[in-house]
């Protein structure tokens, strides 16, 4: 999926924990300096058995393991891992070092999400860790949202997926393009069409889709493979579609520059058509749970959970995926922001401008607050001319960024108004607070109290003139 950064995010920024799983105490603290700057919650471990209790205990987001390991094949700690409630839905990646087919293919298979070599360059490595968070991010995300449609009796159990999906070949070699055709049909029910890179630009301009793009870097100009990316990112029949790089050479330059553009995974062995199959089915899966949850919140929530007229969230479904996220921060140990947002003198909107005025402007108003932030983050009307912001795995400092970002961008985008043709100024206060979950909390009261402390934050934005963004102490006054 589209990477989708706030103002105030850095793309080399992570959120998270991991765990690195090593026999070598130096390839674990080397792994561990690489990575301090991106995972600031990191932990080691020497075996598995010692992964296991760990990876129970701190629930970690991904979890990088040798493909040699003292008291457990690789594979079977994988499954294990799989398996267990705590670390089912983590990220698991195998650092392989001359592993041949047959070993990837098993790793693979045993539940692992990506195999990297040892020896790729660290801005690879880097590149494909932001990529797995972000999938990891937006696989919760999609967790999150059909747990709280589930408390309103509108999910329904998780389907197995019988569809074949559509796959696109991209590769400038016609022999390759024959070849991984006639291997790839033969091995999976999936839908597979060769693409030079000129006609797969084309397609996907006039508005093609596939499920997943594999693109061969290898026989593919690098600036044509960056710009098929692009143009599959912005195009909406396709911005949702996996993109899978194979490539026999992990020093290409390309790579790093395609993941962070949009690209989902790379394969750095050569193309092997077991493996390749392999990942283009997690590839599939992922895409096929994500258009699930996406087709259920459109239609099963959208009447009962959003409001009718600016498309936003309703206070029915806030509140309990508030509490659900509380639940999440009290886990993962990290922090989420909440901020209620109010539209200034939006009376006098409708005493002066009459009540299709106040309309236009709540929907503005509306549509400028869910454009301009991440995809996971949630926007609702929280009632009248009142907004709910919750942004997950967000400090202070950054809630008031991007808090105080939404307001300049608002206060200078005047609103038209039905039967007007002046537009209309409007401006907006917003109150903001910030908590990571105690282990002690009871969640429900924990909730309530945040949307007080942001109602006093806001109404000290008010007090202080309006168009103003407020933060709330981190205690509450005595």
């Amino acid at each position: 999926m589209m990477p989708s950064f706030t103002a105030d995010e850095s793309p080399s920024a992570m959120t998270g924990k991991i765990l690195v799983v090593d026999e070598a105490a130096t390839s674990r603290i080397v792994m561990k300096v690489q990575l301090s700057s991106s995972f600031p919650k990191a932990y080691l471990a020497a075996s598995g058995q010692e992964a296991l209790d760990i990876a129970v205990r701190e629930r970690p987001d991904l979890i990088m393991l040798s493909d040699s390991l003292p008291d457990v094949a690789t594979e079977d700690l994988c499954r294990r891992l799989r398996e267990a409630p705590a670390t089912a839905q983590s990220m698991l990646v195998v650092m392989v070092q001359d592993a041949g087919r047959s070993k990837r293919s098993r790793l693979l298979a045993a539940g692992a999400d990506d195999l990297f070599a040892r020896t790729q360059p660290e801005a690879l490595l880097l590149s494909r860790l932001r990529c797995l968070i972000r999938a990891r991010g937006t696989e919760e995300e999609m967790s999150l949202r059909e747990t709280t449609g589930r408390a309103f009796g509108l999910a329904e159990a998780a389907a197995h997926f019988e569809q074949p999906a559509n796959v696109a070949l991209v590769t400038q070699r016609s022999a390759a393009a024959l070849d991984w055709h006639h291997a790839l049909t033969r091995l999976s029910r999936h839908v597979f069409r060769p693409f030079p890179m000129s006609e797969a630009l084309r397609w996907f301009q006039s508005g093609g889709a596939s499920d997943v793009i594999a693109i061969d870097t290898d026989s593919c100009d690098p600036k044509a493979v960056i710009r098929l990316i692009v143009e599959v990112r912005s195009r909406p029949a396709s911005r949702h579609s996996e993109i899978l790089l194979i490539t026999g050479d992990h020093n290409a330059p390309v790579l790093s520059d395609a993941l962070d553009h949009g690209a989902s995974a790379v394969m750095t062995f050569g193309f092997d058509p077991r493996e390749a199959l392999l990942r283009m089915e997690t590839l599939v899966r992922r895409k096929q749970i994500a258009d699930r949850m996406r087709r259920r919140l459109h239609d099963g929530l959208r009447d009962s959970v959003t409001d009718s007229l600016t498309g936003l969230y309703n206070r029915r479904y806030a509140e309990p995926y508030l509490e659900r996220l509380a639940e999440d921060s009290r886990h993962a140990g990290r922090p989420f922001a909440l901020v209620l947002a109010d539209i200034d003198h939006f009376k006098q909107v409708n005493d002066t401008y009459g009540h299709p005025a106040g309309d236009a402007v709540l929907m503005m108003v509306a549509d400028l607050l869910r454009d301009n932030l991440r995809a996971r983050d949630l926007v609702a009307r929280f009632g009248g001319e009142e907004f709910l912001i919750v942004m997950p795995d967000t400090g202070a400092g950054e809630a008031r960024i991007v808090a105080d970002r939404l307001r300049v961008r608002l206060a200078e985008a005047p609103i038209a108004v039905p039967g007007r043709e002046a537009r209309i100024q409007v401006t907006i206060s917003m109150g903001a607070c910030v908590e990571t979950t105690p282990p002690e909390a009871a969640v429900p009261a924990l909730i309530e109290r945040m949307i007080d402390r942001a109602d006093r934050a806001l109404y000290a934005a008010k007090n202080a003139g309006r168009n103003k963004v407020a933060l709330a102490p981190a205690e509450d006054p005595v």
